[in-house]
């Protein structure tokens, strides 16, 4: 054998001695010797350049192995992150919002009670699994409207898990914070009313969640949920800038007749 492995090979000397172990004689016999040489010669250069051309090629299917096998595990993770969803609204109650009780009726069950102050125009309607007060209220046209839904975090949020930072529940709705007046407080009747409260909007609906001392939010944390039309907005602050900048053209004629006497 010419070729102990893959790089190693034996000398010319060796391998003229392992074909022709005899001496040379005449030019016929030289001729012969030289072409076998030269393809020996040639052989084993093959051979090599084969052999390496078969580790290049392992070298370079490896690395694009360990390339797959990496971007597959990040692809995993970042489909396993996407996936974890802490909080959602309760789109089973969000979408009958502004709805008449009538054709609302039953679809929650039967209720726990169903009182109508006439004095208010509004109408309670109270269930107790889950526990929850649907606000009606009468509109002069359509009749009884839901317009508030009081409740848990656990159910009108969603909520998955036992306690979730208020920062986060906002960030996966995507909320927008707003200032609303006391009297939003009044429909926190079902829940842990908690520390404090924040008002913000989602998906089209308004909020009011309570949260503990450290901001944060549990399943059986008050929430409201409320219409455009039901929700106390404080635009004091919009209202008086905008009252400022509204000049009419009467008084600016006044100013400037005033200023060049």
């Amino acid at each position: 054998m010419f070729l102990v492995g893959c790089g190693d090979i034996v000398s010319d000397n060796e391998i003229i001695q392992a074909v022709l172990p005899f001496d040379l004689g005449g030019k016929t016999m030289k001729k012969r010797f030289l072409i076998t040489v030269l393809g020996l010669t040639m052989g084993s250069a093959l051979l090599f350049s084969g052999c390496g051309s078969k580790k290049d090629t392992k070298e370079s299917s490896q690395a694009v192995a360990e390339s797959t096998s990496k971007a597959g595990e990040s692809s995993a993770a970042e489909s396993t992150t996407a996936e974890v969803k802490k909080v959602d609204i309760n789109y089973e109650l969000a979408n009958n919002i502004d709805v008449s009780y009538d054709d609302i009726g039953k679809i929650y069950g039967d209720p726990a009670s169903d009182d109508i102050k006439e004095d208010a125009k509004e109408r309670v309607v109270k269930y107790n699994s889950p526990e929850r007060e649907l606000y009606y209220f009468d509109d002069g046209d359509s009749g009884y409207l839901l317009q508030a839904v009081s409740g848990k975090a656990g159910d009108i949020l969603s909520l998955k898990e036992d306690k979730v930072s208020l920062s986060d529940v906002m960030s996966q709705l995507g909320a927008t914070e707003e200032k609303g007046l006391e009297s939003n407080n009044e429909f926190l009747t079902v829940g842990d009313k908690g520390e404090s409260t924040v008002l913000f909007e989602a998906g089209g609906y308004h909020f009011l969640v309570s949260s503990d001392k450290d901001k944060n939010v549990s399943k059986d944390s008050a929430v409201v949920m409320f219409s455009d039309d039901r929700v106390a907005l404080d635009n004091a602050g919009a209202q008086t800038k905008a009252s400022e900048e509204a000049v009419t053209p009467g008084s600016v004629a006044a100013e400037s007749t005033t200023a060049k006497k």
